[in-house]
């Protein structure tokens, strides 16, 4: 069944960006424990499916993230990095700008 949107592995395992490889192992472990198939077999056959649905999205954010998540951090930090070095070079040409023209009032007003 092919997907049309991208899966927030992150809010599958029910965390945030900023975590650890430790905080995804230990958010994997709880709820492959909650979802697993023979922990729900006394369950409605809908219900059973439901879990082992959820049990197999979960196994692919577990995978995914473990093998992604330094990248998707180093890629968020350099997207920081980023940003602030573009708000530091828009500062510093601010000042220039405002710098001359304060300049040339100052000038302007010498001047007089």
């Amino acid at each position: 069944m092919p997907k049309t949107q991208k899966t927030n592995y992150y809010k599958v395992l029910k965390l945030t960006r900023n975590t650890t490889i430790q905080k995804i192992k230990q958010a994997y472990r709880k709820l492959v424990l909650l979802y697993h198939p023979d922990k729900n077999i006394k369950k409605s056959e809908k219900e059973h499916q439901q879990a082992e649905q959820k049990f197999i999205e979960i196994r692919e954010a577990y995978k995914f993230l473990l093998n992604n998540h330094k990248d998707i951090k180093q890629k968020a930090q350099r997207q920081k990095t980023k940003k602030k070095i573009n708000e530091k070079i828009m500062s510093d040409e601010f000042k220039k700008m405002f710098s001359r023209a304060v300049s040339k009032t100052i000038y302007e007003m010498l001047k007089k």
